[in-house]
């Protein structure tokens, strides 16, 4: 019986990815959880897996569910980001400096946050001026993807844990609708009568960021036994 191309790939890029968590396995991987968004209730967990003496790579996950976030004037706060980051480090140990470029996917339900926008090509083309004071019920819903680089220090303490201070910034593409309460709006084109399917957006934004409690999970060595 002939395999699909498909498959083939398929099992191949489940063969390597099992190769390569195993190998970091072996090198203690670090669990970590973001201390700076944890009082705010927003889980922010994180698991690194050395590849080398100065390399590791990262997978980081972020979930907000709140309906009304009392620091945001009660506005809908709902968003969840994964990334992917490959990470290089100052020294062998993955400890000190580093830098890491990352891909990134999320979906949101929130008020666009202007004073996170480093630059926004289309908004300075057309001269539009950053809005600070928005409207309570206003809002934006949709997905987005990032493509930027993490820049950091981690420092190593006692019994395998550690601190990291990072912050993450790049290039954002989002595709959203605009909502005023439940009515749906156009946010971008209030002149317009025919909404379109989906507004449009891209931007260079600070989007991630805080202090992370990391842990190294600790290896089990298998005994062997002597009078084998």
């Amino acid at each position: 019986m002939r395999i699909k191309p498909n498959i083939k790939r398929s099992q191949a890029l489940n063969f390597w990815v099992i190769v390569m968590l195993s190998g970091g396995l072996a090198a203690q991987t670090e669990a970590k959880v973001n201390l700076a968004t944890l009082p705010f209730l927003i889980p922010n967990l994180a698991l690194e897996v050395p590849l080398g003496e100065k390399q590791s790579f990262q997978l980081d996950v972020l979930g907000s569910f709140w309906d009304e976030q009392p620091l945001l004037d009660d506005t809908p706060f709902h968003v969840n980001q994964v990334f992917l980051e490959y990470r290089w480090y100052q020294q062998s140990d993955t400890q000190n400096w580093f830098i890491g470029p990352h891909i990134g996917f999320g979906m949101f339900t929130l008020q666009k946050p202007n004073f996170a926008i480093i630059y926004d090509y289309w908004a300075e083309k057309e001269g539009a001026e950053k809005q600070f004071d928005i409207p309570d019920d206003e809002y934006q819903s949709g997905r987005v993807a990032f493509y930027g680089l993490s820049v950091g220090y981690k420092k190593r303490l006692k019994k395998g844990f550690g601190l990291e201070l990072f912050i993450g910034a790049g290039l954002t593409q989002s595709w959203y609708k605009g909502y005023k309460g439940l009515r749906r709006v156009d946010l971008d084109h209030p002149d317009e009568t025919v909404y379109r399917p989906f507004n449009g957006s891209g931007e260079v934004v600070a989007y991630r960021g805080g202090l992370m409690l990391t842990y190294k999970i600790p290896t089990f060595a298998h005994k062997t036994n002597p009078d084998e």
